[in-house]
């Protein structure tokens, strides 16, 4: 189980970093095209997407935050208490919705799927909202440290072999 635990650890902490490369990527690119034309802001560069570099950062996103969350609940589910497991059920319903729009399961306007990369980048914003912070609020669900147990356990006073002696 240590195994388990420290293999999806190091899979949370490697998906964050895709997400933050990601990201990075994506404004360096943007101020790349702001720079080559100083009349756009950095909304056009981004919008302005060349290939390589725009669908590759938007790549890095996507598997960052599928690592981050499916790492990230996976020691949750084995480490968390109660109430930790009840809040991974509301965190992870908008990535699961966005990820059943993006293969094409569920229907959305205007949008013909399978194609996650195409839908994260004609709506970023939904992307942030629904796959980047639901897989920093499940990592920071996996690294608040586990609280011992404050539950008082209590066991008998006496053994069964004890009362048999006292009734000799």
């Amino acid at each position: 189980m240590a195994t388990f635990l420290r293999r999806a650890d190091l899979i949370r902490w490697a998906g964050m970093a895709s997400i933050g490369l990601g990201l990075a990527v994506l404004i360096v690119y943007a101020w790349v095209e702001y720079i080559n034309d100083p009349g756009i802001s950095l909304i056009d560069g981004y919008w302005i997407g060349r290939v390589p570099w725009t669908p590759a950062g938007v790549v890095l996103i996507l598997a960052g935050s599928a690592a981050t969350q499916l790492a990230g609940a996976a020691i949750v589910l084995v480490l968390g208490d109660w109430l930790r497991r009840l809040l991974l059920i509301p965190i992870l319903i908008p990535p699961l919705a966005w990820w059943l729009t993006g293969l094409g399961v569920a229907p959305f306007p205007r949008f013909i799927g399978p194609d996650p990369v195409t839908l994260a980048y004609s709506l970023p914003q939904a992307a942030a909202v629904a796959l980047i912070l639901p897989a920093l609020a499940v990592a920071a669900l996996a690294l608040v440290p586990v609280q011992p147990d404050r539950r008082v356990r209590l066991r008998a006073v006496h053994d069964a072999r004890d009362e048999r002696s006292a009734d000799c």
